[in-house]
């Protein structure tokens, strides 16, 4: 776990990238979908370009992301912002790609988890992602067969390998930690204060996990 203060001036080392996209609507209404990410880069000397972040991002996560996904979710943007700096805004970025998984999918609020860890012990130094529209080819009953276990572990292993960007820097994924009482996290002025902790591994859940928040209303 590492804490940074960052001033204006000094150089910016960690982003987030917002990937958006949306699920056809099956009988129901378009429900949107938000996956949320944080990377730091391992230097402070090669130049910061946004676009080739959220380019490198596309390719290494992005699309695999796509390959695991029913056909129904169509990105949006994604979005990226430098989040040490409290002024900075979130930059858009246009994408068109549906996913690849043909056929029938579950409900919206179906979700493949991928729990994600780092070296350290207790339950602020973990975290999760959730994917979805889920294909029902890519299922028997509760659990994902093997082909998808297959695919959406390809996520998680692109996640924890982080990504280089054109510009040469290596960008790794952690945990940002939230601002609390108990905490010296602090982003919504500047000076911030970053806490962070790398991720070093994940687990796939072969069970189907379900988000609330991505239910969508019901139609009578």
């Amino acid at each position: 776990m590492g804490v940074t203060v960052w001033n204006v001036g000094d150089p910016l080392n960690y982003v987030e990238i917002v990937k958006q996209g949306y699920a056809v609507a099956r009988g129901g209404q378009v429900k949107n979908f938000f996956n949320v990410f944080h990377f730091r880069r391992t230097n402070t000397v090669n130049i910061l370009s946004k676009v080739h972040i959220e380019d490198a991002f596309q390719t290494a996560i992005g699309a695999k992301m796509l390959l695991a996904l029913n056909v129904d979710y169509n990105e949006t943007i994604n979005t990226c912002r430098y989040f040490e700096n409290a002024l900075d805004p979130a930059t858009q970025f246009d994408e068109t790609g549906v996913g690849a998984i043909t056929g029938d999918r579950g409900p919206d609020f179906m979700a493949v988890t991928l729990q994600l860890k780092s070296a350290v012990r207790g339950r602020a130094y973990r975290g999760s992602k959730h994917f979805g529209p889920v294909a029902e080819s890519d299922t028997t009953g509760d659990a994902l067969v093997s082909g998808a276990q297959t695919r959406y572990s390809a996520i998680g292993t692109a996640i924890i390998t982080g990504f280089t960007d054109s510009d040469g820097n290596v960008w790794v994924p952690g945990l940002k930690g939230s601002e609390r009482a108990s905490s010296p996290a602090h982003y919504t002025t500047n000076p911030t204060t970053t806490v962070w902790t790398d991720i070093t591994s994940f687990v796939l859940n072969i069970t189907l996990g379900t988000m609330k928040r991505r239910k969508v209303r019901t139609v009578t």
